[in-house]
């Protein structure tokens, strides 16, 4: 059932395990083949060699499970691109904020102008004029919202 689970990047991990396996079992019995012809084997060193191929099985099952795991951590993180495109889209909705700050602030300067007493306004007109206190008669148009 876990074979199943292994995704595609892992599969030739997999393969690679399987060939050295089936390697080492016929190295071992080769091996069996030739001391049993000159020495039989008892059953303490078979049960030590089935030991250490038990050993190294686990020891290559837990590294294809950390190559797993880093694979799915890989996947899983946001590429640079996909960064880069959300800090441009928030650049871009910060210029349109901006802008729509300043309008914002001139419709109320215009606003302000439009209340103030005609000598009050005069003696502001002498000062640097404000773009946005030139024409306070004129109506307010703000752009339609981002």
């Amino acid at each position: 059932m876990r074979i199943l689970k292994i995704s595609h990047l892992t599969s030739p991990l997999l393969v690679l395990l399987v060939v050295f396996a089936v390697a080492e079992i016929y190295h071992e019995r080769n091996l069996a083949a030739s001391h049993t012809a000159t020495n039989p084997q008892d059953v303490n060193s078979l049960d030590r060699r089935i030991s250490m191929l038990e050993q190294r099985f686990y020891l290559l099952d837990s590294r294809i499970s950390r190559l797993e795991q880093q694979i799915g951590l890989i996947q899983r993180a946001p590429s640079p691109s996909s960064n880069t495109r959300e800090l441009e889209t928030l650049q871009n909705q910060m210029q349109l904020f901006e802008r729509r700050l300043a309008e914002i602030d001139c419709a109320i300067v215009k606003l302000d102008e439009r209340t103030l007493t005609t000598a009050a306004r005069d003696s502001r007109k002498s000062n640097v004029p404000d773009p946005c206190r030139l024409n306070p008669g004129t109506p307010i148009r703000l752009s339609t919202r981002p």
